[in-house]
């Protein structure tokens, strides 16, 4: 090995880490919000409903944001878009803990940290794995880095679970602020490569309209879309109502940190599983399995509300966790054009967002009417029924040769 490939090795290394840590911390604004959730509507004397519109904008924001920050990856390449995002995110959660306008929540949590999350989160991630790693290990360092919100869910959720006993929610997001300006913000700048892309730049709107119209009818897209719009549908209940659902059965603060932990390290495993999935099997049938097995965790946890099947849960929604992501972003970066990849896959993660909009805000609605959520758990899992029937039966196995022919 020479030293030009070994330094090469080394500042690779050093980036998938830094990405990691950008990860595993970033996990923190849903976490946050997902733990202090019905406190923070108490304390901006709001029921759940009309509290979960600042969860809703944050959703579909996300969704916009995300062909955005996939475009302004592909061309002004990943580090600008991952520091931006953190500076962003920083600047978000400081204004969160200092203003006490509900109005002033809804701009900040819901619009600017939603964007500051799509920034640093899956699309990103993907342009720089595809940019700095040999095809054949895309998949597994994909989940590697994916594992770290994952990570993050195991060793950050526990801890905002224990702090409600003794800090203020305004206290734990002005800390989770600094840290995003400070410390991961200098590691980011300091070490991820500078990859922009080479393609000259557009010099009017119509390339971008261009694109999005061949990838809005293509076959492929499509059927990625409406699979990944049940995603969004049912990782909404986890990122906003899950928790809550656990406070109204009373789970004890110390149940729900185990059931957290549970969740978290079978989504971590689910990482390291689907990405070596990804790299041997037939990426469709991975996808298609995997949003099987969470439709039928849904379902158990609509039957059983006991401690023991609300663990069962945990683990069987954990193990298809990231199956639905690592395997649609997976097969999107092998099914299209170098020069569209960004804005495929943040595309598709605009439709994955819908679903979450939908969900986090008719799940609130529901509850202020129901007094529970029994009634979204089983509209949740039909929705993963049909993204199962989408992946295998409109989906193709596998993206070879798609990368040809865009529109599929």
């Amino acid at each position: 090995m020479n030293l030009n490939s070994r330094t090469n090795k080394i500042k690779t290394l050093q980036s998938i880490l830094v990405v990691f840590f950008i990860v595993f911390f970033s996990s923190s604004i849903k976490t946050i919000f997902q733990v202090f959730f019905v406190l923070m509507a108490e304390s901006f004397d709001q029921t759940r409903g009309s509290f979960a519109i600042s969860a809703s904008v944050f959703m579909i924001v996300f969704g916009i944001a995300s062909p955005i920050v996939g475009f302004l990856a592909d061309r002004l390449g990943p580090k600008r878009v991952l520091v931006a995002g953190l500076q962003t995110a920083g600047i978000a959660l400081l204004g969160c803990a200092v203003l006490s306008s509900y109005g002033a929540f809804i701009f900040l949590y819901g619009i600017a940290a939603s964007f500051a999350l799509a920034a640093m989160a899956y699309v990103p991630t993907g342009i720089l794995v595809d940019r700095t790693i040999p095809e054949k290990y895309i998949g597994i360092v994909y989940a590697t880095l994916t594992s770290g919100a994952a990570i993050g869910f195991i060793v950050l959720s526990p801890v905002w679970v224990f702090a409600q006993e003794y800090f203020h929610w305004r206290q734990v997001f002005f800390a989770a602020g600094l840290t995003f300006l400070l410390p991961l913000q200098i590691l980011a700048s300091r070490y991820l490569p500078d990859l922009q892309s080479k393609q000259p730049r557009p010099t009017s709107g119509m390339p971008i309209v261009s694109a999005l119209l061949d990838l809005f009818t293509s076959r492929i897209f499509l059927a990625l879309s409406l699979s990944f719009f049940g995603c969004g549908v049912t990782m909404a209940f986890i990122d906003v109502h899950m928790v809550a659902h656990f406070q109204d059965i009373f789970l004890t603060p110390p149940q729900v940190a185990v059931v957290m932990v549970v969740f978290g390290a079978s989504e971590l495993i689910s990482s390291f599983v689907a990405g070596w999935l990804c790299d041997r099997l037939p990426i469709g049938y991975v996808i298609a399995a995997s949003y099987a097995l969470r439709s039928a965790a849904l379902f158990l946890l609509s039957m059983m509300s006991n401690f023991s099947g609300i663990l069962m849960f945990s683990i069987s929604f954990g193990l298809s966790y990231m199956g639905t992501v690592i395997g649609t972003s997976t097969y999107t970066l092998n099914a299209f054009t170098k020069e569209r990849r960004g804005l495929a896959l943040g595309s598709i993660w605009m439709i994955h967002q819908l679903g979450a909009f939908l969900s986090t805000q008719l799940g609130a609605n529901s509850f202020d009417v129901f007094g529970s959520y029994h009634l979204v758990i089983i509209i949740v899992g039909i929705f993963s029924i049909l993204s199962a029937v989408i992946s295998l039966m409109i989906l193709p196995a596998t993206p070879e040769n798609l990368k040809k022919n865009p529109s599929g």
